[in-house]
């Protein structure tokens, strides 16, 4: 794959294309952890192996009081600012935009142009910013994939969420994750039924605040079948 930078409103973002892009290709805007930045999962998307994708890694917009250089956060964990998650979400749905109908590609000779899917991944931090972004924008959604994540405030995520009840959505937990207990994605999955979002699968697996293969597995899966009936 191909791995090139943007710059969306004065902040990185890396974009890791195959060798030819077809037109209509799924876009999965894949979101990092507090702490750090685009490239920390330039590695994940590469192990997916789903070569028709287009993977889009933007840093988060802030940075924190005694962080080192280069360490970004979406909001600081031990407030939960919700102006905070709200700016990042903004700001993500800048994102979205800018590669939805991307204007930097053109179809091949003779082809039709069409619009790309969209996905929202992201681990931990990234993992609550996907839920966040991703049910509030409002140039729709294919899928969610949140591991790691939860919800600060469910009733603020979801009281005006634009994506339709069907919207699939993946979350992804270890039961012995210290970090982020396995409870808040059990509760995020929760709010999420009681307000009618009916396609949410909760998988849990034995490890710690990770992605294992196994884990990597699932995220592959659901990703090829949900999209697979979109690929160019």
């Amino acid at each position: 794959m191909i791995l090139s930078e943007v710059q969306i409103q004065n902040h990185s973002c890396l974009v890791l294309d195959p060798p030819v892009i077809p037109a209509g290709a799924p876009v999965v805007v894949t979101l990092h952890g507090l702490g750090a930045n685009a490239d920390d999962l330039v590695p994940l998307c590469e192990q997916l192996n789903l070569p028709a994708f287009r993977f889009v890694l933007p840093d988060a917009p802030l940075r924190l009081p005694g962080y080192p250089e280069g360490a970004f956060a979406w909001y600081d964990f031990q407030l939960h600012d919700r102006k905070q998650i709200e700016q990042s979400r903004d700001y993500l749905f800048k994102v979205l935009d800018r590669f939805a109908e991307d204007p930097n590609l053109r179809p091949a000779p003779g082809a039709e142009k069409k619009p790309s899917p969209l996905v929202l991944m992201g681990f931990s931090q990234g993992g609550v910013m996907a839920l966040e972004a991703g049910l509030n924008y409002k140039g729709g959604i294919a899928a969610i994939v949140s591991m790691s994540g939860y919800m600060p405030d469910p009733w603020a995520t979801l009281t005006k969420a634009q994506a339709p009840f069907e919207t699939p959505l993946l979350l992804i937990h270890g039961t012995q994750d210290d970090v982020v207990p396995v409870e808040g994605s059990r509760h995020a999955a929760e709010s999420l039924k009681q307000t009618g979002y009916g396609s949410v699968r909760l998988r849990e697996f034995p490890m710690g605040h990770q992605i294992s293969e196994e884990s990597l597995g699932e995220v592959r899966g659901f990703l090829g079948e949900i999209l697979k009936a979109r690929l160019p």
